[in-house]
């Protein structure tokens, strides 16, 4: 394989690896929101008791 093969090689993992960070982060960024506002409903439901 030559030099510019390899590179365009490194490039796309890179950016597949990139991709699929920021992905995953977002993810995790949607499920700590989604549990935020699950325990601000009990804690709304426990107060109108």
């Amino acid at each position: 394989m030559d030099t510019r093969a390899i590179l365009d090689h490194q490039f796309t993992v890179a950016a597949y690896a990139v991709t699929w960070a920021i992905q995953l982060g977002y993810l995790a960024w949607l499920g700590l929101k989604w549990r935020a506002q699950k325990r601000t409903a009990e804690r709304n439901a426990k107060q109108t008791r």
